[in-house]
């Protein structure tokens, strides 16, 4: 790390009369001329302006190329600012590597990095003579001003501040980067006060979340930036020119369970906070999860190609490459410390920076297929052929994360090699019990990009409090006091909050993110939810969008306006009010104007009192097949309410009794009414083409029974339940598959967009021989298939070539929940299949497994 640095710029062009920093690619030559068109130097006026470049897409490199030959060329000083110290590093580095672009009337450059971290400098150290102060927005924040009084009694200037005041005759530049926490309370006042030294300041921000002009002109970002975006090129477009890599994520399953109690959860969820240093630690020496890491590089090894690591820990680096070194792979490890005793062997042995040199040299050179490292490589390293990086754990930074999947999204003209049109993300995942959604989840958005929140957001975050209530009714055999669509939310409001993520005083790490929460509204509290916002939205302090504000201060003023607008007995379903209120508050705080409201427009859809008048006509058989087919399909919510089966029939028959005690409440006899009618379920209408279409995309325009797709293939909609069996015709309860799967599944009900198979007990083995000009694979994943019940296949290792590896051993792996027994009870009767219906008499042995 660099905290200081004196160029001498002549000596820097002597030693390099050839060379100049790299060229930039077509959208930075036309970011380049957007800066141009809006900061004209030397300024008369105050001018901001947003780059808005994705992820990888150099949005670093576009900003100091330019300024060193604009604005560094003209003798004008840089204030750059960033939300954490990984970015400083970044920055400084980027400055040395340009440096080169500055034109010759200039002869020296000082750079200066400033943060509370001992590797960098304080900020007491300031100079005049610095060229560039590269510092975080806290501790730009927290050494403008001080309290501090000298021996005369006067308050003291900071260097900070009077490097501002010695520099505004002749101007400052100030870039932002992550430039969407602008609004935040602490570099607002912060851009206040330096505009009043300097009032002709110029103010570039960078960030890669998409900003749209109409959504947010009332609001302190285009207060700050009032030139809006200036340049915004799509990661689509950049994908296009093979500048970037589709980011192809891959969610890996790890199977670790881990519990999360009242602590965690309000660590995570409420706080925003990495994990903790025990877990991290349990993780990290966890051997059996390690192993699953490694098995599965070793495994996709020629799918993943020269593959980072991100671990945590040196011992996992070196369990990691051991594993690795032991399967035949060329791996290797760096780290700049190791957590252990200073005076243990392995201190002595700790890795000098020498050596990591020679060993990221050595990867970048081809040496080595894998480089295992806690964290150096999410910034500064710059290996554009690296095709797959491994998140082995989750995080709540969205800065680290963006890093981390940073290195890998190089596409072939930045270097990524001729091959390399994706870029794995593949993402170790961990069962967290009792926990709905808190990690930063990046297929989630527009990278799309990491911090751009989706209408789809909620479905996964749901509160659990609502889960919560359900339970106890349920466990507790009590009938709902209201019907059981009271309980899901109408809508919700999108918030937009900044916060500092710093776990402790102490800890030199500096960081502010923004958080995307979402308040759900239910039936009870949506008009007056709306009522409170247009009669309090001009009267909410603007202190309350002070990103280090402890949420406890805000609860008298919270609790007022409850008892005000709210009625505490009745509005209060599944959610904490005063929490949504103080997110909403601090919205408006931050933005000046109210949080965006979506309606939730699928609520229907999970209204059990719905549900439950469907199927009243059903019997009970036919009306537990119905709802084990609801509850199972994909993309609903029914299993965020209720964690299992049991729950949601139990549900349903107490929603299904309330139902039937409202009629007989409002009958005078107070006899039993007969059963409601059943609304149309749609049993007699055929699919639309439309819906059928829409079926096709969604699975992907493949049989989900035989995987076979493309020219010649057939494609049929098929029901999953029959409609003889009670099953209705609409998208949820159809499939994607080909003639022949269609035909021989015939009136059963399998259901082959599920993974899992149903099926407990031994059954029967059918075989389905060859269709037409099929392949012998797809002919055996209908059979297999067929067997489990449902798309139990993940995949077979097979070769049809006798130098093949799995010539005369065919390997048949399962998806994880698929008893491999069930099948191997068959094996006999499997092999003859192999052998004789499908010709592959060469196969000698099959082995069945289940993924783990």
């Amino acid at each position: 790390m660099v905290s200081y640095l004196s160029q001498n710029l002549d000596e820097l062009r002597e030693k390099n009369s050839a060379n100049k920093s790299r060229n930039p690619f077509p959208h930075q030559i036309e970011a380049f001329q957007a800066l141009n068109n809006t900061f004209k130097i030397p300024s008369k006026n105050y001018a901001g302006g947003l780059l808005v470049l994705p992820t990888g897409a150099g949005k670093t490199f576009t900003a100091v190329n330019w300024l060193c030959r604009n604005i560094l060329s003209e003798k004008i000083k840089i204030l750059w600012f960033a939300q954490s110290s990984y970015l400083l590093n970044q920055a400084c580095r980027s400055f040395y590597e340009n440096a080169i672009e500055i034109p010759s009337s200039r002869k020296f450059l000082n750079i200066r990095v400033v943060s509370s971290s001992p590797s960098h400098c304080q900020a007491s150290s300031i100079d005049q003579t610095d060229d560039v102060i590269i510092m975080t927005t806290q501790t730009a924040i927290s050494n403008f001003n001080s309290d501090a009084l000298d021996q005369s009694g006067k308050r003291i200037e900071t260097k900070f501040l009077k490097f501002i005041k010695s520099n505004a005759d002749n101007g400052i530049f100030v870039v932002l980067d992550e430039a969407h926490h602008a609004p935040a309370y602490g570099f607002r006042h912060l851009w206040m006060d330096i505009t009043k030294i300097v009032p002709n300041l110029c103010i570039l921000g960078l960030t890669a979340t998409p900003t749209y002009n109409d959504q947010k002109t009332s609001g302190w970002l285009f207060k700050i930036f009032d030139k809006k975006v200036i340049y915004h090129v799509k990661q689509e477009k950049l994908i296009a020119q093979n500048i970037l890599s589709i980011p192809n994520y891959v969610e890996k399953n790890t199977g670790k369970e881990l519990p999360v109690n009242d602590k965690l959860y309000e660590r995570l969820v409420m706080q925003h906070k990495e994990l903790p240093s025990d877990i991290i630690q349990e993780l990290s020496n966890d051997a059996p999860r390690n192993d699953y890491i490694v098995n599965d590089y070793c495994k996709n090894k020629e799918k993943y190609g020269k593959t980072i690591i991100f671990a945590d820990t040196w011992l996992q680096c070196v369990y990691m490459v051991t594993k690795l070194k032991d399967k035949g792979i060329k791996a290797e490890f760096v780290f700049s410390k190791i957590d252990a005793n200073p005076g243990s062997a392995e201190a002595r042995n700790k890795r000098k920076s020498t050596d990591n040199e020679r060993i990221i040299k050595e990867f970048k050179d081809g040496k080595h297929q894998v480089l295992v490292n806690i964290r150096m490589l999410t910034e500064g390293v710059d290996i554009p052929d690296v095709k797959t990086v491994f998140l082995t754990r989750q995080t709540t930074s969205s800065i680290l994360m963006t890093q981390m999947i940073g290195r890998a999204l190089r596409g072939i003209k930045a270097g990524g090699g001729e091959n390399k049109s994706e870029a794995n993300i593949v993402m170790f995942i961990d069962n967290w019990k009792g926990l709905i959604d808190v990690f930063i989840d990046p297929t989630k958005g527009e990278l799309k990009d990491i911090l751009t929140p989706t209408t789809s957001a909620p479905f996964r975050i749901i509160p659990i409090n609502i889960a919560i209530i359900l339970s106890k009714l349920i466990e507790g055999g009590t009938i709902p006091e209201f019907p059981f669509s009271e309980y899901i939310p109408v809508g919700w409001y999108q918030t937009e909050i900044v916060r500092n993520v710093k776990d402790d005083p102490n800890d030199p790490k500096e960081e502010m993110q923004t958080f995307f929460e979402f308040v759900m509204i239910y039936n009870k509290t949506q008009d007056r939810m709306k009522n409170f916002i247009k009669n309090e939205i001009n009267k909410i302090p603007e202190q309350w969008s002070d990103e280090k504000l402890d949420d406890q201060t805000l609860i008298p003023q919270i609790d007022s306006w409850i008892n005000e607008y709210f009625n505490p007995n009745e509005d209060i379903i599944g959610s904490n009010l005063r929490t949504d209120l103080i997110k909403i508050c601090r919205h408006i705080a931050i933005h000046g104007s109210a949080p965006e409201y979506h309606e939730f427009v699928d609520r229907e859809r999970f209204d059990l009192g719905r549900l439950a008048n469907v199927l009243s006509g059903q019997t009970k058989q036919q009306q537990l097949y119905s709802l084990k087919t609801e509850y199972e399909s994909p993309g609903n919510l029914w299993r965020v309410f209720y964690k299992n089966f049991y729950m949601f029939i139990t549900a349903f028959d107490l929603e299904l009794t309330r139902i039937i005690l409202e009629e007989m409440d409002h009958n005078s006899n107070g006899k039993y009414l007969p059963a409601p009618n059943m609304p149309e379920n749609r049993i007699d209408i055929e699919l639309t083409e439309g819906e059928k279409e829409q079926i096709k995309k969604r699975d992907n325009y493949i049989c989900l029974c035989c995987n076979k797709s493309g020219k010649g293939v057939r494609l049929q909609i098929d029901h999953i339940i029959p409609i003889f069996q009670g099953g209705r015709a609409d998208v949820e309860n159809s499939q994607t598959l080909c003639k022949e799967c269609n035909m021989q599944k015939g009136k059963n009900a399998i259901n082959f967009r599920k993974n899992c198979s149903p099926c407990t007990s031994p059954k029967d083995f059918h075989i389905y021989p060859l269709k037409g000009n099929e392949s012998q694979i797809h002919a055996l994943s209908r059979t297999i298939n067929m067997f489990y019940h449902c798309q139990a296949l993940s995949e077979i290792d097979f070769s049809l070539r006798r130098n093949g590896k799995h010539y005369s051993t065919w390997e048949i792996m399962l998806y994880q929940g698929n008893d491999p027994e069930l099948l191997m009870v068959h094996k006999s009767e499997l092999m003859k299949y192999i052998q004789n219906d499908l010709g592959c008499s060469h196969v000698k042995h099959v082995n069945i497994t289940s993924v783990k």
